[in-house]
């Protein structure tokens, strides 16, 4: 055999080698769409998903739950409880914080995405009595429905699967200045009293 054919051969071995390498072990290259809209089926909840608290999930109630951010004083224990209910749930927005401090407040602001969990949390303490884990429950389940890119890009990263073979990346919406583009689009909603859905 000519030595020339080996050339060809090992640049083709090469190629299968690294393509081996870069593609995960789960069989995603076949059927990567279907991976896809299963993670968004099992994680992320539809519109008109029946709540524990009685208000269907709708892109609607990201207003109204922004605005119980502003009308609902709590009292000294129900904050406490508000705390402990988001202090351990990750902002999908900034993710290197809690819903209980978004980054933004650093600058005396926060983003609607917050504000609408953080309202909605005040709504479920004061006016329905939830406890902290009925409360967080139903919080993180309106993130997922408002902010569900971030939950399946954290899924695909956390089964080994870079998101941006996907187009989707874990890296907050406020880092790749995003705060203005509606919430249905991933972006925070805003900053104004005004949500962008």
């Amino acid at each position: 055999m000519s030595p020339w054919i080996w050339i060809p051969l090992a640049a083709g071995a090469a190629l299968a080698l690294v393509l081996a390498l870069l593609l995960p072990a789960d069989k995603v290259t076949q059927g990567s769409d279907e991976l896809l809209e299963s993670l968004y089926q099992e994680i992320i909840p539809a519109a008109d998903t029946k709540t524990n608290y009685g208000i269907p999930l709708s892109w609607d109630n990201a207003r109204t739950f922004a605005d119980w951010y502003y009308d609902i004083r709590l009292a000294p224990d129900e904050v406490i409880q508000l705390q402990r209910a988001l202090a351990p749930v990750a902002t999908p927005c900034c993710d290197d914080t809690t819903v209980v401090r978004c980054c933004c407040e650093k600058s005396g602001k926060i983003c609607n995405l917050v504000r609408s969990a953080r309202g909605l949390a005040a709504w479920l303490i004061q006016k329905k009595g939830f406890s902290v884990e009925e409360t967080r429950e139903a919080v993180v389940q309106w993130l997922k429905f408002a902010h569900r890119d971030y939950y399946v890009a954290k899924a695909l990263a956390e089964r080994g699967i870079s998101p941006s073979r996907y187009g989707l990346t874990t890296r907050g919406t406020c880092y790749r200045q995003q705060c203005e583009i509606p919430l249905r689009k991933g972006g925070c909603g805003g900053m104004s009293s005004g949500v962008r859905i």
